[in-house]
């Protein structure tokens, strides 16, 4: 017992030194689950070290660490905040497109990080259990983005999943993907682009309007 519980400080600790390194400031203090930190310091949040499926879930915590790494790093939170759209699935997904930004820039920098970013989403997706039309339309564009900005390639039987709201993505996105990618650093440019974009799509009024007629139906 003692000796797992050393390992797991070790781990703790090396996390620490590489969201300090990746992320290019000292200034940072890193918590693990619930605990809590009295700090003046940045604090990056994580996941509590766990079995899941009887497999420690050092991967998740690797990747979320290195994300919250390159966020520091690459994105500046009142550039992001300027051009925010409207609408609740706005935010979301524009809130998305910035990730991805910044973990491209890291990933183009940083090998391992994009290895450990890459292979937890594709677990993460794989296991997903799409139900509700706001889950389908949030996943699928993270994906829609990550195929064109990490040129991956999915699962057929995701492929399957996605390939509706993913071809009218295509439709809006198809001329403008490359514009983007072309714009990682420099976010305010980005963010003013995607940000367009997703406000266009009206979303948030078709989610809306989907609601109002499944409640209909549920009252006739």
């Amino acid at each position: 017992m003692e000796k797992k519980t050393e390992i797991l400080e070790n781990f703790k600790t090396a996390i620490s030194s590489t969201v300090k390194s990746i992320s290019n400031s000292d200034n940072i203090e890193v918590s693990f689950g619930g605990q809590n930190i009295k700090s003046e310091k940045i604090e990056i949040k994580l996941p509590e070290i766990e079995k899941i499926n009887n497999k420690i879930n050092y991967d998740q915590i690797r990747a979320l660490a290195d994300s919250e790494s390159l966020k520091i790093r690459f994105s500046d939170d009142n550039t992001f905040k300027s051009y925010e759209p409207i609408g609740n699935i706005s935010k979301k997904l524009y809130k998305i497109a910035e990730k991805i930004r910044y973990e491209k820039l890291g990933s183009d920098e940083f090998k391992g990080v994009k290895k450990n970013i890459q292979n937890y989403y594709q677990k993460r997706i794989d296991s997903l259990d799409l139900k509700s039309s706001e889950d389908k339309i949030i996943e699928s564009f993270e994906n829609y983005l990550r195929e064109k900005f990490f040129d991956s390639s999915n699962s057929k039987e995701l492929e399957k999943k996605l390939k509706i709201y993913k071809k009218d993505l295509d439709e809006k996105f198809k001329n403008k993907i490359k514009e983007l990618g072309n714009l990682t650093h420099d976010q305010a440019q980005y963010n003013s682009l995607i940000s367009n974009l997703i406000s266009n799509m009206s979303l948030d009024e078709d989610l809306d309007e989907e609601d109002r007629q499944d409640n209909e139906n549920k009252d006739e």
